[in-house]
């Protein structure tokens, strides 16, 4: 009888042994899942936070049922071939004083048969034309008005009667330098073409003056779109500029920034 105990027994202690091993085995996965679970758990908060964070992409729906994209990889960043594309286009369309509805090719057609544009009021006095009107409202709120006016100081009013067009040539527009995050300054090298029509039929002088600025651009979320159905191409031309997410806040002269 002793002798069948003591095989018992050697025979339920590796039993009892296997089964600890198991339910310890089972008690380091479980514990190793729920660590692995709160680490992901970790990262999801994490990841979510940071896509919360992040400024997605605007989608705007212009006057014509267009539907246009606003939006980088990083909220305020730029790349240098937008923002010098942003000035160059920008700025024909402020410096480019004419009567006439938009021409081609950026040359002067002082032609009576061309289509004329409407001039615009100016607060504080005098006017300027359509396509700076429409250009300037892009600006900076303050400097847009300060620009306006001085804008219409320079406009001769021989623009209004079709006998005179200044067309900005833009000769050369260096790389942007930023100068905080989202504000770049950039050099332009340009003249203004006058246009001036002689006595006689097809008599027309050109005058060439330098037009060498400074101009400040910052980034912007929701860039300031025009009235498609009321101005038309022009419209159409200045919002295609303007889904760059730009704006200009200030333009000075060259020589008193260098």
């Amino acid at each position: 009888m002793s002798v069948f105990n003591s095989v018992r027994s050697s025979v339920g202690a590796p039993a009892r042994s296997t089964g600890q091993s198991k339910v310890l085995f089972l008690l380091l996965v479980s514990i190793g899942l729920s660590i692995l679970g709160i680490f992901l758990s970790f990262v999801n908060v994490l990841y979510t936070r940071s896509i919360t964070n992040k400024e997605f992409p605007t989608l705007v729906q212009t006057t014509n049922g267009e539907t246009i994209e606003i939006g980088f990889e990083e909220p305020l960043y730029r790349s240098p071939e937008t923002i010098k594309r942003y000035v160059d286009n920008t700025l024909y369309h402020l410096m480019t004083m004419t009567s006439f509805a938009p021409g081609d090719d950026r040359i002067s057609l002082l032609d009576p048969s061309r289509d004329r544009a409407p001039s615009m009021k100016v607060d504080g006095g005098g006017e300027i034309t359509q396509g700076a009107w429409l250009a300037s409202e892009s600006l900076a709120g303050k400097f847009a008005d300060e620009f306006k006016i001085k804008l219409a100081d320079m406009t001769p009013p021989t623009v209004f009667n079709g006998t005179e067009e200044i067309i900005l040539k833009i000769n050369y527009i260096e790389e942007p330098v930023e100068i905080e995050s989202g504000t770049w300054e950039v050099s332009v090298i340009a003249d203004l073409k006058v246009f001036t029509l002689g006595k006689r039929p097809g008599d027309i002088k050109i005058e060439t003056l330098p037009f060498n600025k400074v101009v400040t651009v910052r980034a912007v979320s929701s860039p300031y779109l025009h009235d498609v159905e009321n101005f038309g191409e022009l419209a159409v031309a200045l919002n295609r500029v303007q889904q760059a997410g730009l704006q200009i806040t200030d333009i000075k002269d060259m020589s008193l920034v260098r």
